[in-house]
Parts: structure tokens; sequence; C-alpha cells
């Protein structure tokens, strides 16, 4: 994860950027592998080691929202992810995909179509938006 910051405020536990980046990874993995637990596990922690960046909080998001727990998704991203970073396009993306899954389409495109017209909005995000919204005018 290229975007995880580099500089911890006082509230961070002394963890390295590297070793976070690592845990980041780790969680992803166990999180394609099936291994729900676990994943749920590194990414609290990593959430324990960085709470002031949204970066873990959408890893666990993307954790629930794998096993089907999307509504608890959600309550990640829009009330602790988008607390902490309100113009994070991740968040917001990934917070569309899991009001997609359920079943408020216009809603998730809407929140696409932001990310999409926001021009500091990350290359990655803009690249999931305009993926999701599939060949939409964008710049609606």
């Amino acid at each position: 994860m290229d975007n995880i910051p580099s500089e911890t405020p006082k509230s961070d536990l002394p963890v390295s950027t590297e070793i976070v980046r690592c845990l980041m990874d780790i969680g992803y993995v166990a999180t394609g592998r099936g291994l729900q637990s676990q994943a749920t596990n590194i990414f609290n922690g990593i959430v324990a080691a960085r709470p002031s960046s949204e970066l873990p909080l959408i890893g666990l998001a993307i954790c629930k929202l794998n096993f089907g727990y999307v509504v608890d998704a959600a309550k990640i991203l829009a009330e602790q992810a988008l607390r902490l970073n309100p113009d994070s396009g991740l968040a917001k993306c990934f917070l569309a995909v899991a009001i997609r899954a359920l079943g408020k389409e216009k809603e998730a495109c809407d929140l696409m179509h932001q990310v999409c017209n926001d021009t500091t909005a990350e290359p990655a995000a803009k690249a999931m938006a305009e993926s999701f919204l599939g060949g939409q005018d964008v710049s609606s």
C-alpha cells in the first residue's frame, strides 16, 4: 500500500511503515485465503497501530465484505474510515461497493461519480470508480 502515511502521529504505536505495509499485505492474503478470524485480527491490530489512518479500516471493511458482512463493512467505512478522512476516495469506493451489495444502486453510483469528479482523489480510487461505473458518463 503506497499511501500509508510515513509520518506517525504521537497517538500511533511505534511500528514502522514497512511493517504496517507488510501486515496490510498479509491481511489481504489472509482475506483472500478465507482466513476470516486471522484477517480480522491482523486488520484490527493495524487499526491499533495506525488509529489516525483510514487505510487499515478500509482493509478491515474489505475483509468484512469478502466474508459477506456487508452491513458491518458499510458501517466501518461510513462511520469510521470516512470520519477519519472524509475525502478518502478509496473509502468512498468501497462504501459504494457495499451499498450496491445492499441493493442501493443509485446511491452507490452517486458515490462513485463523486470520486470521479474529485480532482484530489487517489488515482486508484478514480480507476476503481470508472470501472465500477463501466462506461457511464463519469462527469455527471
